[in-house]
């Protein structure tokens, strides 16, 4: 009379090729370093491109505010064009007003070359500033913006969020030695 069912030697040789499986399958569907670039980068430039809607839209100057791993996005609420980047001018803008880099990713360009727009003669220190007029153009009228962004573990991951005078906003990335 045979018996029906498994065995635990039949069991624990399933449990094994599944644990094989898995550790093969798992790091193949983890985001890689450069989609993870490109994921922030492209949010960034939505939430500029907001703060770019929102200026318009409420007819009052909207300023971001970039440091090492975050931006922050303020309103002149009071409309006296002079930004405290205070709690208060966060608040007015809005519940999305602050988001934080992924873990590893910085602003920086990496192994990248300046975009051949870019035109600044030397990179900023401290926090980057774009602001936007009360109708939604980048002030100082007339000038553009460029945020670089790359990983720790991969520099040559680079993503670049361009705004152009007219606040226009472009992602472009760094791709065997070429901005594409």
């Amino acid at each position: 009379m045979r018996r029906h069912g498994t065995s635990l030697i039949e069991l624990l040789i399933v449990i094994t090729l599944i644990g094989i499986l898995t550790g093969i399958a798992a790091p193949r569907m983890r985001a890689s370093t450069r989609a993870a670039v490109e994921q922030s980068a492209r949010l960034l430039a939505q939430d500029l491109d907001l703060a770019r809607t929102r200026a318009y839209a409420s007819r009052a100057r909207v300023r971001m505010v970039i440091t090492d791993t975050t931006w922050q996005v303020y309103l002149d609420q009071n409309r006296d064009s002079i930004f405290a980047e205070s709690g208060t001018e966060a608040t007015a803008y809005g519940p999305l007003n602050s988001r934080v880099l992924d873990a590893q990713q910085n602003f920086s360009r990496g192994v990248a070359a300046r975009l051949p727009a870019d035109t600044a003669s030397a990179p900023s220190s401290g926090p980057q500033r774009i602001q936007f007029g009360t109708r939604g153009i980048t002030e100082p009228f007339g000038s553009s913006a460029f945020v670089y962004l790359t990983h720790d573990a991969d520099n040559t991951s680079v993503y670049a969020v361009e705004i152009t005078p007219a606040a226009n906003v472009r992602v472009w990335r760094w791709l065997d030695g070429t901005w594409q």
